[in-house]
């Protein structure tokens, strides 16, 4: 079998998948196996496929065929500019979560050293994102999970932001002493009994505890942002990721916990995703 002819086999099988990009992701897949890229894939397909190769390959592809996500095949996903290294305790990024970042960069100066708590920080995206852009921030990453922050602190590394970044293991902000600039937060907000209802390659294979948040998938927020609000410098902001129908819950939440000021902010499709909250209006 030649690269090409692999290459239209798999892509016929991950086509199968509802939403999948069979040549996109077969070539990936390639690229992941073998080391060529996409651009050599072409030039080369007429050459021979190592068994070896197709074994892996044909073994990858049987996972992507029960509903594996591709991200948890490379072990890698993209965000904003860049990629990082996933594991199991970490969640395959989203665009949606581009949006929080989006809203923090309006508000994080350019030219003046910032401080920045990303709570539940999973693979570090959202830090890593905001590090990127600004290069005077120094910020903290803090989830449950060691395993995550063992992979944040690698994506860090990968990234060359690991002397501006730090990552370790907490629930939320406890045993925290600092104040900061910006809080940040991606929390866990799905509703329990919403679980069965979601696409299978996230309810099978993303991270239940990054995902479940209690009955009413508030329970996150209810944890975060009271202590969110005595961790603040003056004048300092919150952003939190909330689902697309609990911005007055999530709202209510805030105002209890003492803020005052309170901005919502929508996704590219238009579903409310990212509040804004600070202490005075």
């Amino acid at each position: 079998m030649t690269l090409a002819e692999a290459v239209r086999a798999l892509a016929a099988r991950i086509a199968q998948r509802p939403h999948a990009d069979g040549q996109r992701e077969a070539r990936a897949l390639v690229t992941h196996v073998t080391g060529l890229d996409a651009s050599t894939q072409l030039s080369r397909g007429g050459q021979p496929l190592d068994g070896h190769h197709w074994a892996r390959l044909d073994a990858l592809v049987q996972r992507r065929e029960a509903g594996e996500p591709l991200a948890r095949l490379l072990g890698r996903a993209a965000f904003w500019d860049f990629e990082v290294g996933l594991n199991a305790d970490t969640l395959v990024p989203r665009d949606d979560t581009g949006t929080l970042v989006e809203v923090a960069l309006a508000h994080l100066p350019k030219d003046v050293p910032v401080s920045v708590a990303d709570l539940g920080t999973g693979s570090g995206i959202i830090l890593l994102a905001l590090a990127r852009e600004r290069p005077r921030l120094h910020g903290v990453g803090i989830d449950i999970s060691e395993a995550a922050v063992q992979q944040a602190q690698a994506n860090a590394k990968a990234l060359g932001l690991e002397g501006r970044l730090r990552f370790f293991t907490g629930s939320w902000l406890e045993d925290v002493d600092q104040r900061f600039d910006m809080i940040v937060s991606n929390p866990p907000y799905i509703r329990a009994s919403a679980m069965a209802g979601l696409a299978e390659e996230v309810r099978l294979h993303d991270p239940h505890r990054a995902l479940v948040a209690g009955e009413d998938g508030l329970d996150a927020y209810r944890a975060l942002l009271p202590p969110a609000l005595a961790h603040l410098k003056p004048g300092g902001h919150v952003l939190v990721e909330i689902g697309y129908d609990q911005a007055d819950a999530v709202t209510g939440l805030a105002r209890q916990a003492g803020f005052q000021s309170v901005a919502l902010h929508h996704d590219l499709g238009g579903q409310a995703r990212v509040l804004h909250l600070q202490q005075r209006g």
